[in-house]
């Protein structure tokens, strides 16, 4: 592909960002203009400069995000040689610590706890330290110590007059002790520890500066503290440093997400060039115009306005339901009617709504007009138990020291080892400083445990150091794991607890797809690995799954989960008081300004027409309760609103017209 015919496709401020390829570069890019485009067309636009490839470093938040700039950049890059590195955040830390993390005190094997196997983890602890106070549940006490580590904070910083962060301050140090014995990492750890790694060894800093003379960031405004600073580091006085994002669309403040990163950028970069991409190639006019109307009254942003050349296209529409249930049946009935006369797929609709608690409804009314529907924010394939326990057989056969999956897979299927038998091994590896495995391995020198269970457990021990040998070597990876699960005997097991058929049977076929999904990984890597397999289900984005649109049927999908996507016609619903805004966020300005950064985000995924409907009673705790519209409903241009009457008819033109739609869609089912 001819880079400059590419470059020549791309309006005067695309164009303007993508030819600016030294010092800091930001780039505002609001809803649908096009930043992916720019991204990619930037990177190989360096490269065609003369930039060695391996060089250019580019980092956003989704493996999604990841793999489609990497297709883009591989279609504009001719020949072989070395590959821009594009990678997520995560993912990017991992590579360097699999590398470096020796010096940090850590073996190269290490473990990667996902949030289940961390609140297992802080469970063990509490009983540990006997905390019986059931008042503090461990999903608390986590979010405190993700919130302690993102913001690079020390653990007695977590101190404070709110007892849950006295205790979270409490349970701090032994969490970070009770993984590092494991040998185990968390999340968050990924880019803490190698922040740690650029501060405390300056050589390897360097050699990362070296070789990264060219960094790009995407979505910026969702950077926290621990990004901003990891980024920084890696700069370094270069500064030829690209950010992208929206101030207008930073709605992870709950997470982390630092809007000042972005706001602050100019500051902390003098020199900086800013580049605003402004023009919109998703939405109509008078959806933009809505959009504009709403975030201008955010105090901290970046001035910019939406604007498109597609038309003004219609109205925004906007009904006042009478409650709960006819706000979803009017919403079902409108796809229904508009399905019919403009003969549009399921797949161009979208519900969307403040939580996932709000689909209810929706979904009844739905099945009651026979509309297919999928709903993002189902449950992983990878939270399912019969998968968890498998992964905790490859994970203690990776890594030895993992207590926590050995905890899990100690007595599953069941052969012997209750919880006095498991305590018993605990207790004896605790006191002589080994591993619980190397217990397992010892187990007739454990005092007060039987026979038989010693039996099982030393069986164990030598079933994980056999399958260790087996996957050391890296290829038949899935015969492997299929030989484990017949020696186990793991199918019947899922037989004996779970008594449907029809559980089973899925069970079942959720271990066959597991078989097939390592499989499918050797089948793709040049080098593959048990450690290797571990790591991408570990960064397999959990959200991502969650939220890629993709289903089949009407999509319904909250707010958040909504960003990034599109959709021909969508429905925000619920805009109401205590909702959206939210009750939690509505005493602080900081909290309302990034609410209405939220709907600001619903709006701009429409493309063609949108829909904004609130109730006047809502059920909630089970009583009906008056409810008020949303603030921001007030704040859209009343010339760009059409406001419907719940029991509006169509005018005699207009009947005519859906009368003559209807028999043409007619025409085409029946074929004449």
């Amino acid at each position: 592909m001819d880079i400059y015919k590419e470059i020549a496709r791309l309006n005067p401020r695309q164009k303007e960002a993508v030819i600016h390829t030294d010092g800091p570069l930001l780039i505002l890019a609001g809803a649908g203009s096009g930043k992916t485009r720019v991204i990619t067309t930037r990177t190989a636009y360096l490269i065609h400069t003369g930039v060695n490839a391996g060089s250019v470093l580019a980092v956003t938040f989704t493996n999604k995000a990841a793999r489609e700039m990497k297709e883009r950049v591989r279609s504009m890059v001719r020949g072989g040689g070395a590959a821009p590195v594009i990678s997520t955040f995560h993912s990017l830390c991992l590579r360097i610590l699999r590398r470096e993390i020796e010096r940090l005190g850590y073996r190269k094997d290490f473990t990667i706890y996902d949030t289940s196997e961390q609140v297992s983890l802080l469970r063990n602890i509490l009983s540990d330290i006997r905390f019986h106070d059931k008042s503090f549940k461990p999903e608390s006490i986590l979010e405190r110590i993700s919130r302690t580590k993102n913001d690079i904070a020390r653990p007695e910083a977590a101190d404070s007059d709110d007892p849950i962060e006295e205790a979270s301050a409490r349970i701090y140090p032994r969490y970070l002790d009770a993984l590092k014995s494991m040998n185990a990492l968390d999340f968050d750890d990924l880019l803490l520890l190698t922040l740690r790694l650029f501060r405390e060894h300056p050589d390897v800093l360097e050699r990362y500066r070296e070789r990264f003379r060219y960094i790009m960031v995407d979505e910026y405004q969702d950077t926290n503290r621990i990004q901003y600073d990891f980024i920084k580091h890696l700069a370094g006085q270069r500064r030829n440093l690209c950010v992208v994002g929206d101030d207008d669309q930073s709605i992870y403040g709950w997470r982390g997400a630092n809007l000042g990163n972005i706001l602050d950028f100019e500051k902390d970069y003098p020199g900086t060039v800013t580049v605003r991409l402004e023009q919109n190639y998703r939405s109509f006019g008078h959806i933009l115009e809505a959009a504009n109307g709403v975030i201008t009254n955010n105090r901290k942003r970046m001035e910019k306005s939406l604007w498109t050349d597609r038309g003004q296209g219609p109205k925004v529409n906007i009904l006042k339901a009478a409650d709960t249930e006819d706000e979803a049946g009017w919403v079902v009935n409108r796809i229904s009617m508009i399905k019919f006369e403009r003969n549009r797929p399921d797949e161009d609709f979208a519900i969307i709504y403040r939580a996932n608690t709000f689909s209810r409804p929706f979904e009844e009314a739905l099945r009651r007009q026979r509309i297919p529907y999928s709903v993002v924010g189902g449950t992983s394939y990878f939270e399912n138990r019969e998968i968890r326990d498998l992964a905790a057989y490859l994970k203690i056969i990776a890594n030895p020291s993992d207590d926590l999956s050995l905890l899990r897979i100690a007595n599953v299927p069941k052969r012997g080892l209750g919880t006095g038998a498991v305590c018993g091994l605990s207790d004896y590896s605790r006191l002589s400083s080994i591993s619980l495995l190397e217990a397992f391995g010892r187990a007739a020198d454990v005092p007060g445990l039987g026979k038989k269970a010693a039996g099982s457990a030393e069986a164990l021990f030598r079933l994980i150091g056999r399958y260790r040998e087996i996957f050391g070597k890296g290829r038949e990876m899935g015969r492997g794991l299929h030989e484990l699960i017949g020696e186990i005997s793991y199918r019947d097991y899922i037989g004996e607890v779970y008594k449907t058929p029809e559980t089973v049977f899925r069970k079942v076929e959720n271990v066959a797809g597991f078989v097939d999904s390592i499989t499918h990984y050797e089948s793709v890597e040049n080098v593959p690995s048990l450690q290797g397999f571990l790591e991408t289900m570990a960064l397999t984005d959990l959200i991502e799954q969650k939220e890629e649109k993709g289903g089949r049927g009407v999509t319904l999908i909250s707010l958040h989960s909504s960003k990034g996507l599109e959709f021909p016609v969508v429905f925000i619903s619920g805009t109401e008081e205590e909702i959206l805004p939210h009750r939690k966020s509505a005493n602080s300005d900081e909290g309302i300004e990034e609410e209405r950064r939220l709907f600001y985000v619903g709006i701009t995924r429409a493309m063609n027409e949108l829909y904004i409907t609130y109730a006047d009673h809502r059920s909630k705790y089970g009583k009906e309760m008056q409810a008020v519209p949303s603030r921001f409903i007030d704040e859209i241009p009343e010339g760009v609103i059409r406001r419907l009457d719940r029991f509006e008819k169509l005018g005699p033109e207009e009947e005519k017209d859906y009368a003559k739609k209807c028999f043409a869609n007619i025409r085409a089912i029946l074929g004449d």
